[in-house]
């Protein structure tokens, strides 16, 4: 079984009370495979994750990318402020 952790960070955070998210799988998955798995997890990331990005090992990747397990993963969502 492998596994996935994000990182969340301000409202994402502050909404499931938890600075992550484990996703357990059989296999690898794309970035978009891999949101839609939080969603299905934990369906109040819905939004946070339409308007938001994955960053994999501190950069931005495209939909189709494959994401390894072991990478360092964070949900980049919109937040208020300066």
């Amino acid at each position: 079984m492998l596994q996935y952790t994000i990182l969340l960070f301000g409202p994402a955070s502050a909404l499931i009370g938890a600075d992550r998210v484990v996703v357990q799988c059989s296999r690898s998955y794309t970035c978009d495979e891999l949101k839609a798995q939080i969603v299905k997890a934990n369906p109040s990331l819905e939004t946070h994750l339409q308007v938001g990005r994955l960053a994999v090992n501190q950069g931005f990747v495209a939909g189709d990318a494959s994401i390894e397990p072991d990478a360092e993963i964070a949900l980049i969502t919109m937040v208020s402020g300066g």
